[in-house]
Parts: C-alpha cells; sequence; structure tokens
C-alpha cells in the first residue's frame, strides 16, 4: 500500500486551492509539520555534538550500502527531522514503535496524518511511510527502526527514485544510479537534477505544482548546510579501513535472545569490506567496544581472547564480505548482557573515530537465564537406581542401562580372562593359569587344579603307587578328596596330609606294641 506523504501547501488559502499532490503517483516518504502552513520546519533537541554523530552514522552507512556521498542523505534528513530518529530528539511529534537504537524508546513519527494514536506517519529520520505504522514495516521491515537500517533503506529508496528520474538520463539501474549519486557536487552538473529529483520523487511535490519552488529551496539549502556544519573532510569516505553491517545469525539486540546460564550458543557476524584495504585471517578481529577492548561477560571458549570475539574467515577484498563466526556464553547470574562490538585492523587502526558511532552500532544482547531444576536426589555425578546409573545437568536426566548391574555410579564391568588360560567367570585362580576348569588334578598338592572345590590327597594305596599305571582297577583305591576347593591353600592341605600320616603312624605303632 503507498500513500502520499503528510504535508501542505504553503499558502494561507491552501483549504481553498487543489491538493499539491492531485494526480502525482504516491510518494512513500511523510514530512514531519511543525505548524499548520509549514513543512520541514522542525525544532530538534540534538546537540551540535550529537548532530556529528548522527551525520557520521549515516554517512557510515550509507557508504556500507555503496553510496560515497553520504551527504545528500544527511541532507534529506535533515530537511525532514532534523536528522532525529528517536523521538525523546523530537518530542513534539508522535511517537512510532520502539528501537533499540533509542535505548528501547520509540522512533519519531510524523504528526501531520492526524491524531498520534492512529499510528500513521512516517518514521525515523528519513520518514518512511505506508499508511499505519504497521504497514510501513510489512513494506519496509523492521530494519527502519534503527539508525544504520533507516539509512540503509533510504539508500534503496533514493537509488530507484533516481532510475525513476526525468531529471537524470542514461540511468537504468541501481548500480548506475549509485554511480550517478556518487558524482553529484554542489554546483556541478548533478546538482540541480539531484534537488529536482528529492524535491519531486522524494517529497512528491513536482515543479507544475505552486509548493515546487519553497521545497526546492529547503532540499538544497538544508544539503548545503550540513555538508557546510560538518566541513568537507568529515564526509570523505576513501579510507583504509572500513565496513557496513549485511545480517547476523544472532538475535537483533532488539529482540529477545534467553541463554540458559552456563550454555553458549555459536554464530556469527556478516560484514562488508567498505575500505581500502584487504581483510586477512589473523590480522582483522571483531573486537569489544563501550568501552574497547573490554573483557566480554559472554565470552566463550572458542574467543581469541575476553576483547576479541573472532577474526575474519577468509580474506575480503575492498567490496567483499565476511564473515566472524563465534560463540556467546550466557554468564551464571541471570540478567541481560549487552556487548557492542567494532572491526579492528590489530595494531593498526580500529574501524571509526574514537568513541564513534561505529562502536555503538554492532550489538548481541544475551539474557542469561537460570536452568530448570534438578530431580530431587539426581546429581551432576552418576549414581545408581537399580540395575541403571544416573545423572543430571541443568534439568536434562541422563540414564544409561548396566547389562551386568550397576556399583557406585560405575557399570559393573563383564570378568575378563588375565591369566589367559580360556576361563573367566568359572575360573577359581584369575592369576594362574594351570587352574581353572578341566585340569589335570596333582595329588597331595594342596591345590584344587580342576576348580571342582576338592584337592586329591591319598593317591597311593594297596597296589596304588599314583604312577601312570594307575587306571582304578583291582588295586586302584584311586585317590582320596579332601574338600576345600581354591580357598583351601598349600599350607592347609599340607596340614591335613601331616595330620593323616600322623594317624597312620599312630596305628602301626599301636598295632607294634599288641605283637
Amino acid at each position: 500500500m503507498m500513500r502520499r506523504a503528510a504535508f501542505v501547501c504553503l499558502t494561507a488559502l491552501s483549504l481553498l486551492l487543489p491538493a499539491c499532490m492531485q494526480n502525482e503517483p504516491a510518494a512513500p516518504m511523510g514530512m514531519l509539520m511543525d505548524e499548520p502552513g509549514e513543512v520541514g520546519v522542525v525544532s530538534a533537541d540534538l546537540t551540535a555534538a550529537e548532530r556529528r554523530v548522527r551525520a557520521g552514522q549515516i554517512r557510515d552507512a550509507a557508504f556500507g550500502a555503496g553510496m560515497e556521498q553520504g551527504w545528500l542523505l544527511a541532507g534529506i534528513a535533515d530537511a525532514e527531522t532534523r536528522m532525529s530518529h528517536c523521538w525523546r530528539e523530537l518530542t513534539w511529534a508522535c511517537q512510532g514503535p520502539n528501537s533499540s537504537d533509542c535505548g528501547g524508546g520509540p522512533v519519531v513519527a510524523g504528526a501531520g496524518d492526524g491524531p498520534c494514536a492512529d499510528r500513521q506517519g512516517g518514521l525515523g529520520m528519513f520518514q518512511f511511510d505506508a499508511g499505519t505504522f504497521e504497514q510501513t514495516l510489512a513494506r519496509e521491515g523492521n530494519r527502519i527502526l534503527s539508525i544504520a537500517g533507516n539509512t540503509q533503506a533510504a539508500v534503496d529508496f533514493v537509488a530507484n527514485m533516481v532510475v525513476r528520474s526525468a531529471y537524470v538520463p542514461g540511468v537504468e539501474n541501481r548500480a548506475q544510479a549509485i554511480a550517478w549519486m556518487n558524482g553529484v557536487r554542489i554546483g556541478n552538473d548533478r546538482w540541480d537534477p539531484w534537488i529536482r529529483t528529492v524535491t519531486h520523487y522524494y517529497n512528491g511535490c513536482a515543479p507544475s505544482y505552486s509548493c515546487f519552488s519553497q521545497r526546492y529551496a529547503h532540499y538544497r539549502d538544508n544539503t548545503t548546510g550540513v555538508y557546510n556544519e560538518m566541513g568537507a573532510d568529515f564526509w570523505v569516505t576513501t579510507r583504509d579501513w572500513g565496513a557496513a553491517y549485511v545480517s547476523q545469525s544472532f538475535p537483533l539486540a532488539r529482540d529477545p535472545f534467553p541463554l540458559e546460564a552456563g550454555t553458549a550458543q555459536m554464530g556469527y557476524l556478516e560484514m562488508r569490506n567498505t575500505g581500502a584495504q584487504t581483510w586477512r585471517p589473523g590480522e582483522v578481529f571483531l573486537g569489544t567496544t563501550e568501552p574497547r577492548d573490554v573483557a566480554s561477560p559472554i565470552a566463550a571458549d572458542d574467543w581469541i581472547a575476553p576483547n576479541r570475539a573472532a577474526t575474519i574467515d577468509r580474506e575480503v577484498p575492498p567490496g567483499g564480505t565476511g564473515r566472524f563466526v563465534f560463540s556467546v556464553r550466557a554468564p551464571e547470574a541471570a540478567g541481560d548482557y549487552p556487548q557492542f562490538f567494532n572491526l579492528v585492523r590489530e595494531g593498526v587502526a580500529w574501524f571509526s573515530e574514537s568513541g564513534g558511532p561505529v562502536d555503538a552500532q554492532l550489538q548481541i544482547r544475551v539474557t542469561s537465564t537460570a536452568p530448570p531444576p534438578c530431580p530431587e536426589g539426581i546429581g551432576d555425578a552418576w549414581s545408581c537406581e537399580g540395575s541403571d546409573r544416573v545423572r543430571c545437568e541443568r534439568g536434562m536426566v541422563f540414564r544409561e542401562t548396566c547389562e551386568l548391574g550397576c556399583a557406585a555410579g560405575a557399570c559393573s564391568a563383564p570378568p575378563t580372562d588375565d591369566d589367559g588360560d580360556g576361563y573367566a567367570s568359572d575360573d577359581c585362580a584369575p592369576d594362574d593359569a594351570d587352574v581353572h576348569p578341566g585340569a589335570d588334578e596333582i595329588c597331595d598338592d594342596g591345590v584344587d587344579q580342576d576348580c571342582d572345590g576338592e584337592d586329591a590327597i591319598d593317591c597311593e594305596g594297596p597296589g596304588d603307587d599314583g604312577g601312570p599305571g594307575d587306571d582304578g582297577g583291582p588295586g586302584d583305591d584311586g585317590p582320596r578328596m579332601i574338600s576345600g576347593g581354591c580357598s583351601v591353600g598349600h599350607g592347609a592341605s599340607r596340614s591335613h596330609f601331616a595330620l593323616a600320616f600322623a594317624v597312620v603312624a599312630l596305628g602301626l605303632a599301636i598295632r607294634r606294641r599288641r605283637a
């Protein structure tokens, strides 16, 4: 939906005359009105220093979009709102939607489209207007709520405006329009076509309208005024190190970015090289600002240093785009953690003047939230729960099933054949390869070689010599067994053998006496 610019003709009899914009295609911009009958006479609260900062923001954002003559845009913003973007800078106007660039407060909104409660009028310093606030944001996107985004949208509009302009010949696309505007200078042969184009296509007042001459002068004078106010050197954009914001994967600073305390999230910032030097990994970094080089509370383990989030991911020539890939970590203490960034060529220069506007343009705002509680009785160390082992970390329960049971928070391991005799779980002597089920039993040695729980003793009876010929037949009494298994040691076996020998000896002595 397109709407006409909100203005009135400069005459006390305007209500009796035809509307200024009859038969003119609708323009997408609006104008603020201070008093009925006057257009662009705006009283703002920006100080001289604040105007210089704002002009620099417009200059840098325009340069990032390829427009080298940022003062052309600053002149339009000065004519529309005296470069005011936030309502606190122009409190007689209406309040628009909130913006992080305005400290979370509203942007300025045009006051010429009826009561402020109707939520109409242009938004921000360039006064984008497509009807209601919602319709304007639907057409232009939320970017116009930020200073850089409002400027970038203005570059898009004026480039299209120049393509359509009847006063600019030979321009058929955006690139040609940008190149044409970069050649505009005060007083040269492009100066008058530029002011005519702005008056006609930006403001909507064609040369045939009675308002044209006044508005032509208004845009001309504000543009030359802001250029001279800042000085020619201020507008020079050919510098070695410069950057313009392109995009990011992290939520924008104006949007919620809750992150559980102690956890990290990876993302990236994408920037365009607007300087004359090539960016190289290990040379160009994303550094912390506000103040510069401050140790960031949201620094994660993958940061190069607490004040350097990342280096550029590849070589980026002038005009190219590169990424800074890094993670942010939510501090343990709950709360909001806004962090500003700027690019720096390490040991050479930051990408803006000290304390300049760029330092406060790149921002990631993390809100650290408390983790959910763990179930009662389950901590961050493994513990047994039946045959399972469990633990809890930041409200998340981890569970493992132990096939052989759980003991002291660890799954029981299967038995191993440490002595290499081919037996593990049923080996009664795991450290002796000669003792295992099925092994040959040795008589009278006090060892249960075959793990049957008994040791063979007294292998020699009548006709029984315990030698290889013993086959268990007649005369072969076979060995007698003594219980004890592997738990009966050599000493115990020998004691039993000695006791048996003593009994036999005692019997022989008694027999001899009787004889």
